[in-house]
């Protein structure tokens, strides 16, 4: 197993910026129509994301910036974790 990378300020910066974007872009959607192709779009758009960030720099990575955007991936509805 290999050890998480260590995570500069501007990494996590730029992840939250990222995430956030989605995140507004799936808020905005869900406003509109809850069930529509857009909203379940713009979720699975925020959802890879948070598992690109945990696959690349590691589960503590992605729950940092997560915990950034107060958001945790079983809030996002839908991406219920086993």
């Amino acid at each position: 197993m290999h050890p998480e990378p260590q995570l500069g300020p501007e990494t996590i910066e730029r992840l939250e910026e990222q995430s956030g974007l989605l995140l507004r872009t799936y808020e905005l959607e869900f406003a509109k129509n809850p069930t529509s192709h857009g909203t379940e779009s713009a979720r699975s758009n925020l959802i890879a994301l948070r598992h690109t960030i945990s696959q690349i720099y590691g589960e503590s990575a992605a729950l940092e910036v997560a915990d950034a955007l107060r958001f945790a991936a079983v809030s996002v509805p839908g991406d219920e974790q086993p």
